[in-house]
């Protein structure tokens, strides 16, 4: 075999085809086929080498390259990231210090920590760059040609910073842009033809500045526009004429914008549109063919708005429609074709309402669609939840939070259902019969539980998800007994805290040890024991309340006592009075006697005039002392 390798190989392949030699064939194939996997074998190990020098190299560059305190890796697409998250960055962006290889460049700050930043046109050699975020860098202007010469970015985020105004040429040069977000600045108005430059945009937000109304041509060649958030601008009204250069648009959003109607005109001009969200706004109507145009909508929000009533067939044209949201509104009543051809619902909230009563009919229309349902905050008798539950057969998800609920009856839920949300109301107890067969989610918070027997911790150990937060757990050997027997099984205990008794209040019900708990208490004793306890955390608001209490009876008192004192001390001035004047009728000499000295209860100028005796009828006709100088007069 050796001297068959020492012999050139196209001799050995010259002998095969011309001899038609079968083993000089053979001798052929066999050479062949070690000289293959040799040559492959040293390519392989060859460009193995190359490879972890070249990784080496760019691990080395990149790290001498990236700015202090800031982070420089690859992401999940395998684009290099330059990531400065720590805040605290002043004047300009240290672009000299990073890679001209970056593709993201993500600038932000922690709450308490922002940047000051400014930016100018400073990424024109960053010929790669897609997305670049500054948020929480104080911003006061996007500048001039900023992005000029960076035509690969498609996402340009600049939220949360104090952006007052944009130009034109604040984006020019962003050819390619999909995605702009403006979000959370003090932007007050957006002129005609400001994003002519961005007609491959898609999306623009620009929620939570102080926009105060949309100018025609405002998103002048924006044909491709197909996501609009303007949540919390107090815009007050929309113009039509704002929206006819996006008829491709397909969500909007303005919710918290003041709007106390819609312009229908609009809707009109969106026939794709699929998201509306009105949400929080001060609207009180909805006409019956409000939305008539939108044949493709496939969600509506309306909640938090002040409509009293939903009219009959209001939704009729929406046969799309998936999510329809009218909670915390003014609703009394929902007619009974309010839902009428909405074949396709999904989820409906009616939640915080002011509703006693829902007639089944009503759901009649969903009964097959509707999956999530929720009547929080309302005021339904048991007869009328049964009556819900067994219209909408396929309902699975039902929330009846602060309903003010005290006891769950047997067969009060459908057993289809496998979420319920139960927060916020009265139960004290909970039995395993009421719970649905198929539930996965619970939901019990806010209630007033102070324990649990031991057939309900099993049940509620094969939950996918519960909630206990907000409950009274007494913690004894009488209540919480099977949740510190079961607690390393059960982990949704785990978050839960004592109530009671004072000495363990606060304390984590998984830290608890049976040495720590106390034994049962009769229910009369636990009763004096929970008003001691109310006592003992209350103490000082109870002392402060008494405090105040006696300090307005003292007060009161006093300001009586005052008035009293005042009433009879001018009783008895007058009753003094009356008899001095008595006196002077009866007996003149006791004013004017015999002595020379005169005494007197009030002055009297007798300086220039003599004091004589004189009759009755003299000191009538005398008119000087008819009327006394100081406003004391002798009625006669």
């Amino acid at each position: 075999m050796e001297d068959l390798e020492k012999e050139p190989l196209d001799k050995i392949y010259y002998r095969c085809h011309k001899g038609d030699d079968k083993k000089e064939c053979a001798t052929y194939e066999l050479v062949h086929k070690s000289t293959y996997k040799y040559f492959t074998i040293r390519m392989l190990l060859y460009w193995h080498f190359l490879s972890t020098c070249f990784t080496l190299i760019w691990l080395c560059t990149s790290t001498n390259i990236c700015p202090l305190n800031c982070s420089c890796t690859l992401d999940s697409k395998g684009r290099k990231i330059t990531s400065c998250v720590e805040g605290g960055m002043t004047d300009s962006i240290p672009v000299d210090e990073m890679d001209l290889g970056i593709k993201v460049l993500d600038i932000n700050a922690p709450e308490n920590n922002w940047n000051s930043l400014t930016i100018g046109p400073v990424f024109q050699k960053f010929k790669t760059l897609e997305e670049i975020r500054i948020r929480r860098s104080h911003l006061p202007q996007i500048g001039m040609h900023t992005f000029w010469g960076v035509p690969s970015v498609k996402i340009l985020d600049l939220s949360f910073n104090n952006i007052s105004v944009v130009f034109d040429h604040n984006f020019r040069g962003l050819l390619n842009l999909i995605e702009l977000h403006l979000d959370d600045n003090l932007i007050q108005k957006v002129s005609s033809g400001v994003f002519k430059h961005l007609t491959e945009l898609r999306i623009l937000t620009l929620e939570r500045n102080r926009l105060q109304e949309l100018v025609p041509k405002m998103f002048a060649r924006l044909s491709k526009l197909q996501v609009l958030k303007l949540s919390e601008n107090k815009l007050i009204e929309l113009l039509p004429e704002a929206f006819k250069d996006i008829l491709e648009l397909r969500t909007f959003e303005c919710r918290g914008c003041g709007l106390s109607r819609i312009n229908t005109q609009i809707y009109h001009l969106l026939p794709y549109l699929t998201h509306l969200d009105l949400g929080n706004n001060t609207m009180q109507f909805i006409a019956y063919d409000e939305f008539q145009d939108l044949r493709r909508i496939h969600s509506i929000k309306l909640d938090g708005n002040m409509f009293p009533v939903i009219l009959e067939k209001t939704f009729i044209n929406q046969g799309e429609l998936r999510t329809l949201c009218l909670a915390r509104n003014r609703l009394a009543k929902i007619t009974n074709t309010a839902f009428l051809n909405l074949t396709k619902l999904y989820e409906l909230d009616i939640s915080y309402n002011k509703l006693n009563r829902v007639e089944g009919v009503a759901f009649q229309p969903i009964s097959e669609s509707l999956r999530k349902l929720s009547v929080s905050g309302n005021k339904f008798s048991d007869e009328t939840l049964r009556v819900i539950q067994q219209t909408t057969i396929k309902l699975q998800h039902l929330e009846v939070a602060d309903m003010g609920i005290t006891e769950l009856s047997q067969g009060l839920f459908s057993d289809n259902l496998r979420a319920l949300n139960l927060s916020g109301n009265n139960l004290t107890s909970l039995e395993v019969k009421a719970l649905p067969h198929q539930l996965v989610d619970l939901d019990i918070s806010r209630n007033k539980f102070r324990g649990l027997d031991e057939h309900v911790v099993l049940r509620l150990e094969n939950l996918n998800y519960l909630s206990l937060d907000n409950n009274p757990w007494t913690c004894d050997l009488c209540n919480i007994n099977e949740i510190i027997t079961r607690l390393n099984k059960s982990v949704y205990f785990k978050n839960s805290t004592c109530a009671s008794p004072a000495r363990l209040r606060g304390r984590a019900i998984n830290l608890l040890k049976r040495e720590d708990m106390s034994e049962c208490v009769e229910s009369e004793d636990f009763e004096r024991g929970d008003l001691f306890i109310f006592v003992e955390d209350n103490l000082v608001l109870l002392i402060g309340g008494v405090s105040l209490f006696l300090f307005l009876v003292a007060c009161i008192t006093f300001v009586v006592y005052s008035c009293l004192q005042r009433r009879v001390h001018h009783i008895d001035r007058e009753q003094k009075r009356n008899v001095e004047r008595e006196a002077v009728f009866e007996n003149p000499s006791a004013i004017f006697g015999d002595k020379p000295e005169i005494s007197f209860k009030f002055s009297l100028d007798l300086t220039e005039r003599k004091v004589s005796v004189s009759t009755i009828d003299e000191m009538k006709k005398d008119t000087q002392l008819y009327s006394l100088p100081n406003g004391t007069g002798i009625g006669i």
